[in-house]
């Protein structure tokens, strides 16, 4: 049996329960009502959100996601990953812990895995958030989350909040083992990392996120002994009227063929797990939009998964995040 009185959260950003349009508009309506995602005042944004997104977007993204859902197991790629991932590091750090995940926005949620955890008489709590890179509209999102429900209670658990792993080089590694491992072989390609946006002028305002975003991909481009003209970093995603990070993914892929680059291997480095945006709107959308402007091959790499590299560095970074206590 684990040690129940020292407890790993896993966080992740979160999924609907199912790709339909009433569970798609539950989770958007959790997701967009949170201040750190969209930071509106609430008295212009909340009419927009209920009055226009929420009647419109839920059924286009329902048929988004219905691309992408798993059908052995009827959960969303998100969902199985995380499973598979918390599953792994359970295996691996044994007795000296109880791993569990939750979700920001939907199920399991915080509030609920939090609770199941308290009752086993948990008195130490080590929160991974799942994101690479600190965003405050992500990782800090988590955190306010789980201070929010500990903000009533009569007694609290020694809590740990780990660090970023954007620079940790288990995990560049790891990135770095599944793209050769899934690489076609050929021509050297291009190579483009994207990572999903955000508003030019939350970096302004002191986030760290696009710093920690060039971090990782200079690192993985050394790793993997990509010269510097032979890669491009780009942001995706992009949502509302404001300005956001460049340059834009979708405009990238449409300029490369024009630019000589035919071949293109397309990487994920912010996502831990396959998701929508990966999936749907990197290779499916990204690959239809670099074909049709001329490209002649498209590989988009899956993300780290579930893969055997992946589990074992993230249970190699728990582990130095739980010094002390086990």
């Amino acid at each position: 049996m684990s040690n129940h009185k020292i407890g790993v959260l896993l966080l992740q950003m979160g999924t609907p329960d199912a790709p339909t349009k009433g569970a798609v508009r539950s989770y958007l309506e959790e997701f967009l009502s949170d201040k750190r995602v969209v930071d509106t005042p609430r008295w212009l944004w909340l009419p927009i959100l209920h009055g226009i997104i929420l009647r419109s977007r839920p059924g286009k993204s329902a048929a988004l996601y219905k691309k992408i859902w798993r059908e052995d197991n009827n959960l969303s790629p998100l969902l199985h990953y995380t499973q598979e991932q918390k599953s792994g590091i359970e295996k691996i750090l044994g007795h000296d812990s109880q791993v569990r995940f939750a979700m920001r926005y939907g199920n399991p949620s915080i509030e609920a895995t939090l609770d199941e955890m308290l009752a086993t008489g948990l008195e130490k709590l080590l929160v991974y958030p799942l994101y690479p890179q600190f965003s405050a509209s992500t990782t800090g999102s988590g955190i306010d989350a789980v201070h929010n429900y500990f903000a009533l209670k009569r007694s609290i658990p020694t809590i740990r909040f780990a660090r970023p792993f954007y620079g940790n080089q288990l995990y560049i590694k790891a990135l770095a083992k599944q793209i050769t491992k899934q690489q076609k072989p050929g021509n050297k390609p291009f190579y483009l990392f994207t990572f999903h946006g955000l508003p030019q002028r939350h970096i302004t305002e002191g986030d760290p996120y696009q710093t920690h975003c060039e971090t990782t991909a200079q690192n993985l481009a050394k790793v993997l002994n990509i010269p510097s003209k032979r890669w491009r970093l780009t942001y995706q995603s992009r949502f509302g009227r404001e300005q956001w990070l460049l340059p834009a993914t979708g405009d990238t892929l449409a300029k490369l063929p024009a630019e000589g680059e035919k071949r293109l291997v397309v990487i994920c480095p912010g996502f831990v797990s396959d998701c929508l945006e990966t999936l749907e709107e990197i290779a499916i959308a990204g690959k239809k939009t670099f074909l049709d402007a001329g490209g002649e091959q498209f590989q988009a790499i899956p993300c780290l998964n579930d893969s055997p590299a992946w589990i074992a560095a993230l249970s190699k970074m728990v582990k130095a995040e739980l010094v002390g206590w086990c």
